[in-house]
């Protein structure tokens, strides 16, 4: 393993007071001002994924379903199927982002970058966040994967590898 780097490599921006940061040869996730950050030494990170899934937990709201099945009321009913239809229409449209550390030891940390609409502005935010962390890292001899097992695609700046005409 080389030896750590002994400045900052990356340094990111989450919104909604979530900050990552790459300095000294460790990551460290803060959630909000105030709170404990979560540390990873880089000489004990083997790989980072993303991950990145639907919104599955708005799916919950389709349980007013029920409510508009027995439900006597006209208004109530309306009310309880608009909010399953809520539910879905989140699921469908939102998705979730996480990056998961794997380190020495064997055990997973799972550091939640948030929740975001598909093709958003804050979506596009955190996959560039997750393109330039993975570009740091991969350049740290750390193993860098997004949910498939692929490797991430290069920032849009970058060109394209392979054979040249």
């Amino acid at each position: 393993m080389p030896p750590a780097p002994s400045g900052p490599f990356v340094s990111v921006d989450l919104g909604a007071g979530h900050s990552l940061e790459g300095d000294h040869g460790r990551l460290t996730y803060r959630i909000a001002p105030g709170i404990s950050p979560s540390v990873v030494e880089l000489a004990q990170l083997r790989a980072l994924t993303l991950e990145s899934r639907p919104f599955f937990e708005a799916l919950l709201l389709t349980a007013f379903g029920v409510l508009g099945v027995v439900a006597s009321s006209l208004a109530l009913k309306v009310v309880a199927f608009g909010l399953a239809g809520v539910g879905v229409l989140l699921a469908a449209v939102c998705r979730v982002h996480a990056l998961v550390l794997e380190v020495a030891s064997g055990a997973s940390v799972r550091w939640s970058l948030g929740l975001a609409r598909r093709g958003s502005e804050r979506d596009a935010k955190l996959l560039a966040a997750w393109r330039s962390l993975a570009q740091a890292l991969r350049a740290r001899d750390v193993v860098v994967r997004d949910a498939d097992g692929a490797a991430p695609l290069p920032l849009s700046s970058e060109p394209p590898e392979g054979p040249r005409a």
